[in-house]
C-alpha cells in the first residue's frame, strides 16, 4: 500500500501539474490537508527538486512542478497501480466467478442495474462471455457509459434482459418493477 506520504506528494505534484498557480491554501482546502503540513510536504518537494518555487513574497509564492516531479509523480502513480493491481485482479475473479455460476442456457440477454465501479468490471466480464448486454439501468445516474444510454427501472421492459445483474442495492419497489421474465441475480461481493 501506498502511504500517506507518497499519496500527499502524488496529489500535491497533480494538482502543481493542473494548476498554473495554486497557493498552499488553495492546496490544502483542495486535498483536505492542513497548510502546515503543505507547507512542509512542499519543502520536501522543491529540496528533492520535484517543484520549483518562485517569488519572494511567501504569501504569493507561485510552485512551478519541474520536469524530474513529472517524471517522479508518474513513479509513484505506477508504484502504487503495481502494489494494487493485485486486488483488481481479485475482485474480477470474483465477479466472473458470479457470473460464470449463472445457469444462462441458450438465455443470453442481461442487463446491469447500477453504475458503479462493480459495474464496470461486470461490464468487462460480460464482453468476455459473449453475452449480449442490452441495458444499462440506474434511477440515479442518467448519463452515457460504454456507449450505452442509462435507462430507469421503469424501461427495462422494453430490452427484454433475461437477467438482471445487480451491481447496488434494489429495493423492494424497484424489484416490483422487473418483469418476470427477468431473473434478478445479485452478484455484488
Amino acid at each position: 500500500m501506498a502511504n500517506q506520504e507518497e499519496i500527499t506528494q502524488y496529489n500535491i505534484l497533480q494538482s502543481l501539474e493542473n494548476c498554473e498557480q495554486i497557493s498552499q491554501r488553495q492546496l490544502s482546502s483542495q486535498l483536505g490537508i492542513n497548510v502546515a503540513s503543505i507547507n512542509f510536504a512542499l519543502k520536501k518537494l522543491t529540496k528533492r527538486g520535484f517543484v520549483k518555487m518562485l517569488g519572494a513574497n511567501p504569501r504569493r509564492m507561485q510552485y512551478i512542478l519541474t520536469p524530474k516531479g513529472i517524471a517522479e509523480k508518474t513513479q509513484i502513480a505506477y508504484k502504487f497501480f503495481d502494489r494494487n493491481f493485485h486486488f483488481y485482479k481479485a475482485v474480477r475473479k470474483d465477479v466472473e466467478e458470479k457470473i460464470g455460476s449463472i445457469p444462462f442456457n441458450d438465455k443470453k440477454r442481461v442487463a446491469l442495474y447500477g453504475v458503479t465501479d462493480l459495474m464496470e468490471l461486470a461490464y468487462l466480464v460480460i464482453q468476455d462471455k459473449e453475452l449480449d448486454l442490452v441495458a444499462i439501468v440506474d434511477d440515479e445516474a442518467k448519463i452515457r457509459i460504454f456507449g450505452y444510454h442509462v435507462i430507469g427501472l421503469e424501461e427495462i421492459k422494453n430490452n427484454a434482459p433475461h437477467f438482471l445483474l445487480l451491481t447496488k442495492e434494489l429495493d423492494a419497489e424497484g424489484a416490483g418493477q422487473i418483469p418476470n421474465s427477468t431473473e434478478i441475480v445479485d452478484i455484488r461481493i
